[in-house]
């Protein structure tokens, strides 16, 4: 009887962790894009083309918050259904209304074919930026955060965008940038003042290269994963994780930055998202440690 006692107790253990795992996976996702239109996000666009003047000298506008003519930023129906297409015709963003932190963010991107002034030339670009904070279009064109970089060929390398900076392991590549290396020495990235220093020497402080190549063919879609917890993050490219950064933070006050938007760029390329989901963590998933 005792046997058949703990054969029971150990089958009602698994059944409860079965189910407790089923409903973690099937229910604690949730969708930061409804697939239909563009409730729960805003976009600001600059002027198209990056021209901000016109062939009589005047200063031409950009286009703002939720002021998009062109359809730079649309919901269209792709094979695999609904996505949002990003034309890059004019720089800027879309950006989600509310700030989140602590979470495992996924969404899938794949390239479209169309590439603008004055990037025409490629490679294509775009972005997952995180811990978006201030107004729109004071960064650039979008707003300070930190950058998973979606380009083509460099899908998980990581820029700062604006007022911010992290550290992040990493040893020199050549002679101009740096590569993450788990195991390496912490090194500080921020947005360089290039009128300060060299060119080189400013992309070198700015740019960390992933760890491996883990992007799919050129029209493929793409799985983006990101982990944000605390002041800490991890980019992962269809399944590999290719970086891990920590001590995220605003120059301006050295005060953490561990929330804000998510943010997608639209930057002169056209390209595609969809499938944006979210979960809340209350540590970091132990696989990823």
């Amino acid at each position: 009887m005792r046997k058949i006692f703990m054969v029971l107790l150990i089958f009602i253990v698994s059944a409860c962790k079965s189910d407790r795992s089923t409903r973690d996976s099937q229910e604690t996702w949730i969708s930061l894009w409804n697939g239909e239109d563009l409730k729960g996000w805003h976009t600001y666009l600059g002027t198209p083309y990056r021209i901000e003047v016109d062939s009589l000298g005047n200063t031409i506008a950009p286009f703002g918050v939720d002021n998009d003519p062109l359809g730079v930023i649309r919901v269209v129906e792709t094979e695999q259904g609904n996505a949002i297409r990003i034309s890059g015709v004019a720089w800027g963003m879309i950006y989600t209304d509310k700030d989140y932190k602590n979470y495992h963010l996924k969404l899938k991107v794949k390239w479209g074919e169309d590439m603008h002034v004055p990037r025409e030339k490629g490679p294509r670009d775009s972005g997952l930026l995180y811990h978006g904070f201030g107004p729109p279009g004071t960064a650039d064109d979008w707003m300070a955060s930190q950058e998973l970089q979606i380009q083509e060929g460099d899908m998980g390398d990581y820029w700062p965008v604006g007022d911010v900076e992290i550290d992040i392991p990493s040893v020199p590549m050549d002679e101009k940038y740096f590569r993450y290396g788990k195991n390496a020495p912490l090194r500080r990235y921020y947005l360089a003042e290039i009128l300060q220093t060299a060119v080189e020497d400013s992309l070198a402080k700015r740019r960390v290269i992933k760890a491996k190549d883990a992007e799919k063919t050129h029209g493929e879609w793409n799985d983006i994963e990101l982990i944000a917890y605390g002041d800490s993050s991890i980019h992962i490219v269809n399944g590999q994780v290719v970086m891990q950064l920590f001590n995220s933070r605003k120059a301006i006050d050295n005060q953490p930055l561990d929330s804000g938007k998510i943010i997608l760029q639209s930057e002169g390329a056209e390209v595609y998202y969809k499938d944006i989901y979210l979960r809340s963590l209350t540590e970091i998933p132990e696989k990823y440690r």
